[in-house]
């Protein structure tokens, strides 16, 4: 599974392959999200996400944004992290989902973004409330759709990579 870095920052870095605008609900400008491909130098505030969740022409969304300082991160197998892995399989799929991963075996928040705000699947995040964050508009240029989360296993596969992940390499 192809994975890229993912962090806040202040401002627009220029070696960053994508990135977007941060708004809270009142339009109050919040930062910036950039990633990194897997290989780049990135800040060490970044952390990894699904790479199929990251597209430099991606429309705009407003997400649950759950993303912790990389040292506060618990382990995947941590019971509040499993119970909310369980819930994201229970509600309906939001059109962007991925963890964040650090370290190879930790969880330092989720992403949960929707294209729609009426649907109102934000205000459910689970990771929320497991890591705290907040609901954000995201601009333009930085998220793509992801497939639904597959279930019922919330085991990740790979130790790097983040959750959840919908099909195993093809055997050569």
């Amino acid at each position: 599974m192809n994975s890229c870095w993912l962090a806040r920052t202040s401002h627009a870095p220029g070696d960053a392959f994508a990135t977007a605008t941060l708004h809270d609900e009142h339009g109050t400008a919040a930062g910036v999200l950039c990633a990194w491909e897997r290989h780049h130098e990135h800040p060490e505030t970044a952390v990894k996400i699904d790479a199929r969740a990251i597209d430099a022409h991606g429309a705009e969304a407003w997400a649950s944004l759950a993303l912790v300082d990389p040292r506060e991160g618990l382990p995947f197998d941590d019971p509040a992290v499993l119970e909310a892995m369980r819930v994201v399989l229970a509600l309906p799929a939001p059109d962007v989902f991925s963890t964040f991963v650090v370290h190879d075996n930790e969880c330092a928040g989720a992403l949960t973004a929707v294209y729609d705000l009426g649907s109102g699947r934000l205000g459910r995040d689970p990771f929320r409330f497991v890591f705290g964050g907040q609901q954000l508009h995201i601009g333009a240029g930085l998220l793509a759709p992801t497939p639904p989360a597959t279930g019922p296993a919330v085991q990740r596969y790979g130790s790097s990579s983040p959750w959840p992940w919908d099909r195993f390499p093809q055997p050569k």
